[in-house]
């Protein structure tokens, strides 16, 4: 039996349960806040939206999921930035553990379109999700030999800077029209907010017809 350790800030963090069963029901599942004494002994160990930089360790079965096309994107709020920048795709690429932040080798990226309904709640959600359908072809592609991927190309890298609460902030002098792009990319834990007679007031929006599983996703190995 194939053995991933997913990497945690907090145990309460993974919410994925259902979805490790639905694509990896063969797999041994394990977690915890630190990195495992002997990461060998697992297939996989995947960090979960781990805040922390993982240095000194140069085991090659460390799998950063990252949601943005890299070498472009890389740094902070990606799924905001993908409604902020009006991106036609939406990204997660599966790389090697580097000494550099988001630099590592890229093993798969997995893609599909950002339809005029989708928001920044329903692509986190699917994100965990593809997340684990890519963890699946991982394994599958590369059971019982070395992963490998593809050098990043640092002539194309791009950076999104981290993001505050007050980055949030509405310009109410603003059309509405130009607001819905910042609008989609917020979030219930993040949400945008206008400040108005001296008081603020948040705002959230969310599709009439709520959007379904990306039919044209696509996973493709470097």
């Amino acid at each position: 039996m194939m053995k991933i350790y997913f990497l945690l800030n907090c145990l309460s963090e993974f919410k994925a349960g259902n979805y490790f069963d639905k694509y990896l029901p063969s797999c041994q599942l394990s977690m915890g806040v630190n990195l495992p004494d002997n990461p060998k002994d697992y297939e996989l160990v995947v960090p979960w939206n781990y805040k922390k930089i993982i240095q000194g360790y140069k085991c090659n079965n460390i799998v950063i999921f990252h949601s943005s096309d890299l070498p472009k994107g890389k740094g902070w709020a990606p799924i905001f930035n993908a409604f902020a920048n009006k991106l036609e795709e939406y990204v997660i690429s599966a790389i090697l553990l580097d000494e550099n932040v988001d630099a590592g080798d890229v093993i798969c990226k997995a893609k599909f379109k950002i339809k005029n309904n989708y928001t920044a709640e329903f692509i986190r959600q699917v994100d965990e999700e593809i997340t684990m359908i890519m963890i699946a072809k991982i394994l599958e592609k590369f059971k019982g030999i070395k992963l490998t991927g593809i050098k990043q190309d640092k002539t194309k890298e791009s950076y999104y800077k981290r993001r505050y609460p007050k980055d949030n902030k509405l310009d109410i002098n603003t059309e509405l029209r130009n607001l819905i792009p910042m609008l989609k990319g917020c979030e219930k834990k993040h949400p945008s907010f206008f400040e108005y007679n001296g008081d603020e007031f948040i705002v959230s929006i969310k599709p009439k017809i709520q959007p379904s599983f990306p039919k044209d996703l696509e996973i493709t190995f470097q």
